[in-house]
């Protein structure tokens, strides 16, 4: 993999970005994708959607099918 080394000015823009971004030139054309890096920091900011009740009703409630079942259909398919 190659290695760009920017200018600060250039990562502080890159800090503000939340997903995997177009990178385009003054005409629009696009240069390249950016997609951040995932660390401690930046995946604790995100909260689970369902409550401590709704994990705790889906835990118990069981269902799903076994790992080699699901690969065994999908081998079927191809």
């Amino acid at each position: 993999m190659s290695v760009l080394v920017l200018d600060q000015a250039t990562i502080d823009k890159f800090k503000t970005v939340v997903g995997s971004t177009e990178i385009r030139d003054e005409h629009g054309t696009i240069v390249g994708f950016y997609r951040p890096a995932i660390t401690p920091e930046t995946v604790d900011q995100y909260e689970c959607p369902l409550s401590e009740e709704e994990l705790l009703r889906r835990s118990r409630e069981g269902g799903g099918r076994p790992l080699a079942d699901i690969l065994g259909d999908l081998r079927k398919r191809s």
